[in-house]
């Protein structure tokens, strides 16, 4: 017979005015989530009763129709709403409500739909939680409604974020944490603190789970709730947290916080000095970020591997010899050094890509996939154990298997930054091996609309027509070499008789990379200033288009917003003021840059439909 029991505990209850309700996320438990955390918060808030909530939540099937199932978020967050309404909370006159992962969702939605509690609620602390929706539960929402409703872009998170936004918006009626976990590999900050204002946002160490399992009372986690409740308010965010974010998110004050960071460290951690180098890659300072890590390359193996895959980069856009010696030395000597499996196999295929791509070594190559072969395989679900095993099956001609392997890549969970990283190696050792069919193979599997959306949009000022037929002759080689077919486009290609918006318009809609050739008439044109800057801006904003620009003569460039993006050489020389041999090595600088460019854009096409435009966070830590 089944019967009816209470999903509340009560960790500390003297009768007080105001009380602390933890709240947690999927297949969690009232008890088990958060482990030691309400009783850690009791010893060092007094003056606060202590209470958990469940819910049912489990990975098993919802079946519709038989005696129970796990509710959906709409009637979880009213189920909250009514326990808050009954005893023992009702007699409290100022609530705080914690809540971890899935939990803040039911929160969120129990603020809005109940606008008498939120003059209860004095504190809000969301931990880990996907408020701009999950893409990770696409995989199973066929089968979990709790999973369909934290769906990115499912109808609940938008109507979710409509009715907060509305509601509550910058300045809502209780003091407002969101924090993320700096490796939660689950819920990405995008999502956790993405949709509130930079002022709420803060990030602690540890993964989704440990974030809210402190292990003594000097957790970050712990310490940020007992400030916030001690004081009564939001405690103010620190550099730490700030400079973490910034490694998700573009921060023009990266080098700031990285500067204050260290001067108030005296031993930065080993993700923490990562991070800070990411922060400043994405706030334009590359150079910073790769002498930040040449500072502490020495301290762990996984700093000197973000160092080689830096250095990778740069030879790969560039092809100098010195930066290809640079990056193939850093991979061996951390290789050379370190004992974590995981490291092996990652360190290993690198120096195999790195030996067989630019030291021509098909035998050394062969011999460090053998290594990162016997540290990955089998992959299981892990992303980067599949990727190096299809990486090393090419090493050893082994294609059917390799394709097969990176189709098995696309099918797993992963960001598409991660995707891109596999292709981008796989597409270098195809185009080494002068296998046109494998190239179009992997073209297949990862951009099979790159073809077609492989376009170089050239935008610049009719009276500048000189330079524009100069550069085309310098890139010409280097789209024939390119492993996909670039198509480099002008508004030469626009036939009599068509519209000539509707055709630029689709012209950078299909673009994966804009090249502005800039003069004092380009800066001057009504057309460009008003329709085409501005459209390939937003879209470099949204992060589905890469923007270069090429300073041809004087102009008030810093007046613009091309000022926000790295011109593609120094801006202190235009090329109308050097003689016409150097004006060719920047363009062919040019050329190299533009090739490298489009063929990573035309990775956010993966998988779209004719016309749609994506942004991908093309970031990584650790390559």
């Amino acid at each position: 017979m089944s019967v009816q029991e209470s999903n509340i505990t009560a960790v500390r209850e003297k009768k007080q005015d105001r009380a602390v309700v933890f709240v947690h996320g999927f297949t969690g438990s009232r008890d088990d989530t958060w482990d030691r955390f309400p009783a850690l918060l009791g010893s060092s808030t007094p003056d606060w009763d202590i209470f958990t909530v469940g819910y049912a939540t489990t990975l098993m099937p919802d079946v519709v129709g038989v005696w129970s199932a796990d509710p959906d978020l709409p009637i979880l967050s009213k189920m909250l709403c009514t326990e808050l309404q009954t005893q023992p909370f009702s007699r409290y006159k100022s609530l705080a409500l914690i809540a971890h992962s899935m939990g803040g969702l039911v929160v969120q939605k129990a603020l809005v739909d109940d606008q008498e509690l939120s003059q209860r609620v004095r504190h809000v602390i969301l931990f880990g939680t996907p408020s701009a929706g999950l893409r990770k539960a696409s995989f199973a929402i066929f089968w979990k409604r709790q999973l369909q409703n934290m769906a990115e872009g499912s109808t609940f998170i938008t109507e979710l974020r409509a009715g907060w936004s509305k509601l509550y918006g910058l300045d809502p009626p209780f003091n407002l944490l969101v924090v993320a976990g700096a490796s939660d590999q689950f819920v990405p900050p995008t999502s956790s603190l993405g949709p509130f204002d930079p002022h709420y946002q803060r990030v602690v160490m540890g993964d989704h789970l440990s974030i809210v399992k402190p292990a003594d009372s000097n957790a970050p986690s712990l310490n940020l709730v007992v400030d916030t409740l001690g004081k009564g308010a939001t405690p103010a965010s620190d550099s730490v947290s700030q400079l973490l974010l910034a490694s998700e998110r573009r921060n023009p004050a990266a080098a700031a916080l990285v500067h204050e960071v260290e001067a108030g460290t005296d031993d930065m951690s080993v993700k923490l000095v990562v991070d800070a180098a990411l922060a400043l890659e994405r706030a334009g300072q590359r150079v910073e970020g790769i002498a930040l890590l040449e500072r502490y390359k020495d301290r762990d193996t996984d700093i000197k591997g973000t160092l080689a895959g830096r250095i990778k980069r740069l030879w790969l856009e560039t092809e100098q010899t010195k930066y290809g010696e640079q990056a193939l030395a850093l991979y061996h000597q951390a290789l050379n050094t370190t004992k974590k499996p995981d490291q092996i196999y990652y360190l290993a295929i690198n120096v195999a890509f790195m030996k067989f791509v630019f030291a021509n070594d098909s035998a050394a190559a062969q011999t460090m996939a053998t290594l990162a072969l016997q540290h990955a395989a089998p992959p299981g679900n892990d992303i980067w154990k599949t990727a190096t095993v299809a990486e090393a099956y090419l090493y050893f001609g082994r294609i059917e298997e390799a394709v097969k392997a990176y189709r098995r890549l696309l099918r797993l969970e992963a960001e598409p930054w991660q995707h891109r990283t596999a292709s981008l190696q796989a597409s270098r050792i195809a185009a080494k091996l002068g296998n046109l069919a494998l190239a179009e193979e992997l073209e297949t599997i990862f951009t099979p609309g790159a073809k077609r959306v492989n376009r170089i949009f050239v935008s610049y000022s009719h009276r500048d027509r000189e330079w524009v037929d100069r550069f085309k002759v310098m890139v010409a080689p280097y789209l024939r070499a390119a492993e996909s077919e670039l198509d480099l486009w002008d508004d030469t290609r626009i036939q009599a008789g068509q519209q000539w918006d509707v055709e630029i318009r689709r012209a950078l809609e299909r673009a994966g990379v804009a090249l502005a050739l800039v003069t004092s008439e380009f800066l001057a044109s009504p057309y460009v200033m008003d329709k085409e800057l501005p459209s390939m801006i937003k879209a470099a904003d949204e992060g589905g288009l890469r923007l270069l620009w090429v300073y041809i003569s004087a102009a008030g460039w810093e007046e613009t917003q091309l000022s926000r993006f790295q011109a593609t050489h120094d801006t202190k020389r235009p090329l109308d003021t050097q003689p016409e041999p150097e004006q060719d090595e920047i363009l062919k600088s040019v050329a190299r840059q533009v090739k490298e460019a489009a063929l990573g854009a035309t990775r956010r096409f993966t998988s779209q439909p004719p016309d749609a435009a994506l942004s991908i966070d093309a970031g990584s830590a650790s390559d």
